[in-house]
């Protein structure tokens, strides 16, 4: 239903709800109205009546004349129809309270017979008299009046007295007027009210109406489609303005909110697809910068070989971080890692790190010791740095022959010494880099024994705190590694520290950059001799970095077949091996001194089945479980690098 007719519903059930009560309350008053009129056409009644007869002669001639009695008769039946009276009779009242009548008539024929025939001329009646009648006779009133229930039914009897010459009481004239008329009179009265009432309600509600559907139902309409049409195309074509006029009401003032409000809505839907651009190139840079990053940092990496295990992980407190390591071989007998962590976070910090470490890892593979190459980024940093930002770095070079670590720390945490009684390793704290030209960095170094290892780690870790401000702190650090010593590697140490600290922190979440570096030293010979057997090893290690699933089978049986390639067909005399992880690629490096071959570039013709013994079955084994084979010639040495994502 329209809002109008909704209106113009609730108004017609108010009006009569309205008009009912008012009837009801009226009730009462029309009655009381109703039998003043009918007192009023008595009393005319009574003193026309009074007038004809109220002379000694016609008192005297009603009494001996019947003939005047008659005409006196007809013209009381001319005054009942006349005046719509039921009866009009002529009495007097004897001492005994009897009434005797001289002339009664009546409106209708019928009563009027019955009426005369009971009290015709002379006759008594002995019913007990009226109040009204009463009052009359002692002379309290003039004329009086009551309601009266006879055998001739409901009426309304009036009394007015009729004196003699010397003003004594000589007769009553009694006009009974019917309760049906008074109330049809009432009945009338209220039809006419009504009826008044409805054309007066009718014509103000139509007024009304019309008022309303000028003034609220069409404005709001028309308000209602700009709503729509601008839900729709989040613009209007219509330009109201906000002027205010004489004629400004509740629903201009809609309008006028409604303008301002689509223009404000219009601005924030602006403002918000500006910022939400924004936000999408934002987070598209950050992604791809996160992307960058992980490529310059892994998330994680692993390395593996004879005589060490290697781990490491960075996570980020927010999408780019300032926290870095590396691992890589220097030579054949020396591998390097370092970590570190630049001041600030986001953004700033990711591209100076990146800086830092790209920098470290060129000055290192170049052949400079730790201290020179330390000192050297030092100065290229305090140069070109106008932001101011620093850098704490702890580089270390293992001797996976003898266990040997060489270090050099230029601020850092100190690393803990991985062993049955874990402990912090007393080092030098040196300055970070970037703060002053001049620093000087010592190189120290350090004997890991067979099982023994170094962890490095940046403040996220031991500076971690929980929901009530608690500091994850080195004692915890030390007594997680002391628990774990006994039944772990490299890869799952550093995973069993990193959820402690996230459990440790809780609801308070990461506040720092974590990133973490397990080294464990393991000393066998990396040398094998030309046997099948000694795949042994490689497959142990491969187990033990990777677990046991399909895909450790299939790279298993790869590097199976291409260790026997190299046994039967190099002509080596020594071979060696090293596994890698970064990120989720896994990389085992095969390198022997046999005669120069290259897997990679050979080409496998199809062979029947009992042709498969001749050779080459191995290779395409190897190519079709692996996801890439890279093949070197360094210096006069075979290096195979199978790739498997995992």
């Amino acid at each position: 239903l329209s809002v109008l007719t909704r209106i113009a519903l609730l108004l017609s059930a108010a009006i009569i709800l309205a008009l009912g009560i008012a009837v009801a309350i009226s009730e009462k008053t029309l009655m009381k109205n109703a039998a003043n009129q009918a007192q009023e056409v008595a009393r005319v009644a009574a003193l026309g009546a009074f007038t004809t007869i109220n002379t000694d002669e016609n008192m005297h001639r009603l009494e001996t004349d019947e003939e005047y009695r008659k005409e006196i008769h007809t013209l009381f039946r001319y005054i009942c129809r006349g005046a719509d009276i039921r009866y009009l009779y002529l009495y007097t009242v004897n001492e005994d309270e009897s009434r005797r009548y001289l002339v009664c008539a009546a409106q209708d024929d019928e009563d009027d017979a019955i009426l005369n025939e009971d009290y015709g001329h002379g006759e008594l009646s002995r019913t007990p008299l009226h109040e009204a009648e009463r009052i009359v006779l002692s002379g309290r009133a003039g004329e009086a009046h009551e309601y009266v229930d006879n055998e001739y039914g409901k009426v309304y009897m009036y009394v007015v007295p009729l004196y003699d010459d010397n003003k004594e009481l000589r007769w009553l004239i009694g006009v009974d007027y019917s309760m049906e008329s008074i109330v049809g009179i009432a009945h009338h009265n209220r039809r006419v009210q009504l009826i008044l009432g409805m054309i007066v309600v009718l014509l103000a509600s139509a007024m009304a109406l019309i008022l309303i559907r000028t003034l609220v139902v069409r404005p709001i309409k028309k308000l209602s489609k700009e709503m729509e049409d601008f839900a729709e195309n989040k613009s209007v074509d219509y330009d109201r303005g906000i002027r205010k006029t004489f004629f400004d009401d509740e629903v201009t003032d809609i309008e006028r909110s409604f303008d301002i409000m689509t223009a404000d809505i219009s601005k924030y839907i602006n403002d918000i697809e500006t910022l939400t651009g924004e936000k999408v190139q934002t987070e598209t840079e950050l992604e791809v910068a996160k992307n960058i990053q992980y490529g310059i940092v892994p998330k994680e990496h692993s390395f593996f070989g004879n005589g060490y295990d290697i781990f490491g992980c960075e996570h980020s407190a927010k999408d780019v971080g300032g926290d870095f390591y590396d691992i890589f071989e220097l030579d054949e007998s020396r591998i390097c890692f370092l970590i570190g962590d630049v001041s600030g976070k986001g953004v700033s910090a990711a591209l100076f790190m990146v800086m830092v470490k790209t920098s470290l890892r060129e000055k290192l593979k170049a052949g400079r010791s730790l201290k020179a190459t330390m000192m050297s980024l030092n100065r290229d940093m305090c140069l070109s740095n106008p932001e101011n930002m620093f850098a704490t770095i702890f580089a270390a070079v293992l001797d996976k022959n003898t266990g040997s670590v060489r270090y050099a720390n230029a601020g850092h945490n100190p690393p803990v010494l991985i062993g049955k009684n874990p402990s912090l390793v007393s080092v030098k704290s040196g300055v970070a880099l970037g703060l002053f030209d001049d620093i000087m960095i010592e190189e120290e170094e350090l004997k890991l024994e067979e099982g023994e290892g170094i962890l490095l780690y940046t403040d996220g870790i031991t500076e971690a705190v929980n929901t009530v401000k608690d500091q994850y702190g080195e004692d915890r650090l030390l007594e997680k590694i002391r628990n774990e010593y006994d039944s772990t590697n490299a890869r799952d140490l550093v995973t069993g520290i990193v959820d402690s600290v996230n459990e440790f922190a809780g609801d308070a979440g990461q506040f720092d950059d974590i990133t973490c570096v397990a080294v464990f030293y393991q000393h066998h010979d990396s040398e094998f001799s030309l046997e099948l057997g000694s795949f042994d090893s490689v497959k142990k290690t491969i187990l033990c970095s990777l677990g046991e699933s399909e895909k450790t089978k299939e790279i298993i049986l790869a590097c199976e077949e291409m260790f026997a390639n190299i046994v039967f067909y190099s002509g080596a005399d020594d071979v060696k091996f090293s596994c890698e992880r970064k990120g989720n690629v896994y990389a085992v490096t095969f390198s022997d001194n046999g005669k120069p071959f290259d897997p990679v570039s050979q080409k496998l013709a199809e062979k029947d089945f009992e042709d498969l013994d001749m050779g080459g079955m191995g290779i395409r084994l190897a190519r079709m479980n692996s996801d890439e084979m890279v093949y070197n010639r360094d210096n006069d040495r075979n290096v195979l690098i199978l790739k498997f994502e995992i």
